[in-house]
Parts: structure tokens; C-alpha cells; sequence
């Protein structure tokens, strides 16, 4: 009996090469799966995590969205939950794997990209999971993905002072107690729910760092955020004048609804220079005129940084990057390969490009 006509197309498919490659399995990376698989695109996603979502589960336990579930949707399935709650880590880590699964992405997990670069006119990327190639790149790695410390202040702290980034920490049990005087660096909202967690915990806490924008979380009976969308502040175009301004004022430092510090953190309003002898020094005079003993006898040093992040992409071509490392772009596409596209970084199209319920109208502009 003769195999079918089709057999020899079928079996011909090398299952190691795609239209796009995409890498990061975040929302990001799969708001981008969403429109290729519409579009009748073969797309893969690299997740270096066990599963999907566990970027969120990685988080410190009691980490909620600003955003409530109306802003939180990825393209064709919107979140469950009333349309006003706001999200735990973990509820949104099981939306993300529950989106995946229920369009059927194909999904390379614990695959880590090494290396990419281009043949002609064809992507070969090197994973720990073996070569893969596309003719198209989906750069998706996520707008939090590399924990940045300022490492000339960090280096000034010895070595019998533990030192974390906010993103290493799941349990403040695990890193402080009552023998411990804390150090948070950096006042935006992981600064100031750390620290309360820190005091919870019985440890002495001092919060460095400018104070931050705090919006209420209704305003005029409504919830902020409905205002943010109403207006469009969440939506405007950042390649046009409001949108840049709304970039340029750092619309990121602001936190939502976060209640009044308890006045057992002690606030340094200014930030850190150095650590010498015993002393935290500060970089304002004014607002801390004295050198801060840290830490206090008999007690350990734990200093826990919220200095945000700063994303890195060793693994692409220098050629794509500029003098800082960043991807050098016109919105989503590269500027110099045009089958390069960038996805869920901050400000990329909209204040909003980041964000759960951002990062879907971005991915649609990039499907070919």
C-alpha cells in the first residue's frame, strides 16, 4: 500500500525550524504567539523557567497587580475574577500558563537562548535545548528580567553584610528577623511593601530613596485606573509629544494606594553614597546631614535593594545594540534588521506596553 500523496510533505517538516522564534514565554511573549498562530504562523517560545508563569511565582509571597482585572487581559481570553480585584503573583503566574495551554503554543520550557545570529536570511538561535531556526526574531525577554544594583555602593558594604536584590527575595523570614536591622534602597512600591514586610518580621528597617508619587486608589468613586485608561494616559502613543512627555516625566515612579509607612521606618528621603566605617553616607547633606550608623550593635546587616532593573541581551548581535547595550528600534521593529521585533518593554508604544493589559495591542502591530 502506498503512503498518501501528503506523507512525504509531512514528514518532511524539521520541527526545529519556524517562521518566528520568540524568546521569553512571559505576557509579552505570548500576546506575540496569540497573532502569529492567527495569522497561520508556526511560532515556538523559549522559557527558561520550569513553567510558565513562574517569573511571578518567583516573586515575594503577598506581591498583588495595581492593575485590576478589566486592564489585565492577554488578547482572546480575558482574566477571571471580578472586573475591580486586583491579582496576586500567583494568580496571574496561573493565567499566564493557563493563556498558553489554552491556545495550544508550542512552548520549549527550561530553554534558555545562548546565542542568535544570522545566516543570510535566516535566524539560527543556540538554546540549552538544542539550534533552532526562523526567519523571524521576537525579542520578548521581559521589561524586568535583569535586577540592576548600583554596584560602585554595593561594593563599599563588607562582606559580613548580606546583601539582596528585591527579586531574590520570596520570604523576608528567610533573610531578616529580629537580630536584623534592614536596609531597603529605593522608596518606590517593592521598596515600601518590603520594608513593611521586613518590619512584620521584627526587624529594625530604614527605607532610602527619594519619596515617590502615591495615586489614590479611587478617585471621584471610581478606581484610578479607570481614569488612567478614560484619559489615555495609559494609551498615548509615546513617538508623539504627549506620549513623550508622559515618558520623559518617569511615569514609572509612582505607586498606587500604598498606606502611610508606619513610623518604625526610620526614612532617609535621599539616597545612598557609600558605606564607611560603620556609616551609611548619603548623597544629599541637606536632608541627611549626619552620617547613619548601620547596623546597630549587636545586630545583623541585611541591605535589600529596589533598584529596579536594567535589561541585558548578551545573547543578540552587537550590531542591534547601542552604545548602552539597548536595542536600537523605531516601536516595536529593530531599526537595523526589520525581522527583529521587540516586545513588553517599558514605553515601547504606550505607557501601558509593559503591563498585562499593554502588551496585546503592541503585538498585533508586529505580525508579517
Amino acid at each position: 500500500m502506498q503512503p498518501p500523496a501528503w506523507w512525504g510533505v509531512v514528514s518532511s517538516v524539521d520541527h526545529n525550524v519556524y517562521h518566528t522564534i520568540i524568546i521569553g514565554a512571559g505576557q509579552a511573549g505570548l500576546a506575540a504567539a496569540y497573532y502569529l498562530q492567527r495569522a497561520g504562523h508556526r511560532a515556538v517560545l523559549l522559557e527558561q523557567h520550569d513553567r510558565v508563569g513562574d517569573q511571578w511565582r518567583q516573586r515575594w509571597a503577598g506581591l498583588r497587580l495595581f492593575s485590576p482585572q478589566r486592564y489585565n487581559g492577554l488578547p482572546g481570553w480575558p482574566p477571571a475574577g471580578d472586573a475591580w480585584y486586583t491579582p496576586s503573583r500567583l494568580e496571574v503566574a496561573d493565567y499566564l500558563e493557563g493563556y498558553a495551554a489554552r491556545f495550544a503554543f508550542e512552548v520549549r520550557t527550561r530553554c534558555t537562548c545562548v546565542r542568535a545570529r544570522k545566516d543570510g536570511a535566516v535566524w539560527t538561535v543556540e538554546t540549552s535545548c538544542g539550534t533552532l531556526t526562523a526567519r523571524h526574531l521576537v525579542v520578548a525577554s521581559g521589561a524586568y528580567r535583569t535586577p540592576w544594583v548600583p554596584r560602585a555602593i554595593a561594593d563599599s558594604f563588607p562582606e559580613d553584610i548580606a546583601q539582596y536584590h528585591s527579586s531574590d527575595i520570596r520570604d523576608v523570614a528567610d533573610v531578616a528577623g529580629p537580630d536584623t536591622d534592614a536596609l531597603v534602597v529605593g522608596a518606590g512600591a517593592s521598596g515600601q511593601q518590603l520594608s513593611r514586610l521586613l518590619l512584620q518580621a521584627g526587624s529594625n528597617v530604614t527605607l532610602a530613596g527619594p519619596a515617590v508619587g502615591n495615586l489614590p486608589r479611587r478617585l471621584l468613586g471610581r478606581d484610578i485606573y479607570w481614569w488612567l485608561y478614560a484619559s489615555g494616559m495609559m494609551t498615548v502613543r509615546t513617538d508623539r509629544w504627549p506620549g513623550k512627555l508622559l515618558a520623559g516625566a518617569g511615569g514609572g515612579d509612582v505607586t498606587v494606594a500604598e498606606p502611610p509607612l508606619p513610623a518604625a521606618v526610620q526614612r532617609v528621603p535621599t539616597e545612598i553614597a557609600r558605606y564607611a566605617d560603620g556609616h551609611l553616607r548619603c548623597k544629599c547633606e541637606r536632608t541627611a546631614p549626619r552620617p547613619i550608623p548601620f547596623p546597630g550593635p549587636s545586630k545583623r546587616g541585611v541591605v535589600v535593594w529596589c533598584t529596579g532593573y536594567r535589561n541585558a541581551y548578551p545573547f543578540l548581535p552587537a550590531a542591534l545594540l547601542d552604545a548602552g547595550g539597548q536595542p536600537r528600534r523605531a516601536g516595536v521593529r529593530s531599526s537595523v534588521d526589520p525581522t527583529v521585533s521587540y516586545l513588553g518593554l517599558p514605553n515601547l508604544r504606550r505607557p501601558n506596553s509593559s503591563l498585562l493589559g499593554g502588551v496585546g495591542r503592541d503585538a498585533a502591530e508586529l505580525v508579517v
